[in-house]
């Protein structure tokens, strides 16, 4: 069974630091309505630090998911990516961090309880055995955002 992925740029809003974009990529399995996703921080967006303000990051990346995976999306396993791309730790290892979110009446809630490394391993495990491409590789190919 083909399982849909989807990679593109999106914008999002921090709480302190204002319009912040990132890479979105992610896999879905229709028969159980999940999604992975991987939100790549990227060096240029002027609002950074997707950890301190994921749930806005995953409230902005949501329906996008839906638009582009489908609209029975019943849950999506976030993770936050951080490489030699990203303004996190610049020419530091790649670091995965599956982060866990509580649903309120208002949307997302991020308290950093629950959230866990991940090896690059198992991110690709997570993308049905498909490693993801190098972040720079991703946005050559990719239309800019207007």
């Amino acid at each position: 069974m083909s399982h849909p992925q989807t990679a593109r740029l999106f914008r999002w809003q921090h709480r302190l630091n204002g319009e912040g974009f990132s890479l979105l990529r992610a896999v879905y399995d229709p028969s159980t309505g999940q999604a992975v996703a991987v939100v790549s921080e990227l060096a240029d967006s002027p609002a950074r630090g997707i950890t301190h303000d994921f749930a806005r990051v995953a409230e902005a990346a949501l329906p996008v998911l839906r638009a582009d995976l489908g609209p029975d999306l019943a849950s999506v396993l976030w993770i936050a990516h951080f490489g030699d791309f990203s303004s996190h730790d610049p020419g530091g290892p790649e670091t995965f961090t599956a982060i866990t979110l509580k649903v309120s009446e208002n949307g997302y809630r991020d308290d950093d309880e629950g959230d866990h490394r991940l090896t690059t391993e198992e991110v690709t495990r997570l993308f049905h055995g498909h490693p993801l491409a190098p972040v720079p590789e991703v946005l050559a190919r990719l239309e800019p955002l207007k």
